[in-house]
Parts: structure tokens; sequence; C-alpha cells
């Protein structure tokens, strides 16, 4: 008797815990969080290991650190706030990821995290660069209601690198070289 006790009790608290892990799978994320996870990839093997990253709000730094590269790093913000990262190098151009974490009243997040790896261009090759668009973000991401989640806007990072590299200089074969060489456009975002 103590024994069909036992297993029906067991059996019990087996199935509520399935219904509680079925029943937690449809509430939506908590959105007070969105999490950033990034990776600066070291392109050049003599480099110094480390870059600075800023985290600004409205113009203003409200985070920074400096971190390793090909170590990841980790941003918490809040919703409904646009950010922007800025990773600076010496040596390096500036990149500028924005981020925004606008959402409606009723969307749902199935994930409110946001993963990207990104190298930085050497500055002698910048020279190469369309100087209008240098100091504009390599990326943006912003929540796509269709998906539930939080992506990149790839679009915008297409044409971004795109009419990054493809100035009207006299050496646009070396451009093309370093872009399909470094596969630039699948890393950068």
């Amino acid at each position: 008797m103590k024994t069909a006790i036992k297993t029906l009790a067991m059996a019990f608290l087996f199935l509520l815990g399935l219904v509680n892990d079925v029943l937690a799978g449809n509430k939506p994320t908590d959105t007070s969080d969105f999490v950033i996870n990034g990776l600066i990839i070291q392109t050049n093997k003599k480099m110094n290991q480390k870059c600075k990253l800023e985290l600004f709000y409205e113009n203003k730094v409200i985070d920074s650190s400096i971190v390793k590269l090909n170590k990841p790093f980790e941003f918490k913000l809040k919703k409904n706030v646009w950010y922007t990262i800025r990773v600076t190098k010496e040596g390096f151009v500036p990149l500028l990821i924005s981020f925004n974490t606008e959402l409606g009243q009723n969307d749902i997040v199935e994930n409110n995290s946001f993963a990207f790896e990104t190298e930085l261009i050497d500055i002698d090759q910048s020279k190469f660069l369309d100087r209008d668009l240098i100091d504009f973000p390599v990326g943006l991401v912003s929540y796509n209601k269709n998906n539930r989640k939080f992506e990149a806007r790839d679009l915008y990072t297409q044409n971004y690198i795109s009419g990054l590299f493809n100035s009207n200089t006299k050496n646009i074969d070396i451009v093309k070289e370093y872009v399909t060489k470094r596969d630039v456009i699948n890393h950068m975002c």
C-alpha cells in the first residue's frame, strides 16, 4: 500500500512538473532585460589582444569595458530604449552597432537575447572605404514581430557593407579582394 501511494505521489509530481513546463513554454519571455552577447574577432595574430566597448544611451556613455578579442562579452539592456555599442581599438576604424529594444504592448518575445560576432577594419584599409558611410552603424538590431525575436536588419547591414566597400577609388580590386578574402559581409553584425 505504501509503495502504491509513493508511486502515485511520484507520478502526480511528474505530471505537475510536465504541466508546468508546458505552460511555461507558452508564457512570453520576461523582457525587462534584453541580453546582447558579442564577440570581436581577432583578424591579425600580431595585434594587441584588447579593445574598448562603450554602451551609449541618448548619446551618453552608460557603461564601458576593455575586452579581449575572441572572448565573448555581454550587455543587459532595458526594453523600449535605443542603445548603441561602440567598439574602438587603436589602429582600427571605430565600429557602431545600434539596438532598438522597443516593443509594442502586445508583442510576445520568444527570445530576448541577440548574439553577434564582428571584426574591426584596419585603419590602413579604411582609405579605400566610402568616407560618407564610415561613421554610420554597421548593424541595426530590433524586434521582428513575425519571428517574435530580436534580429539584425540584414538588408541594412548588406547595403551598408556594400556601399562602404564600393567606393570610387582606383584601388577597387584591392577592396574587392579584401571583402572576399575576409568574408566581411558575413562576419559584420
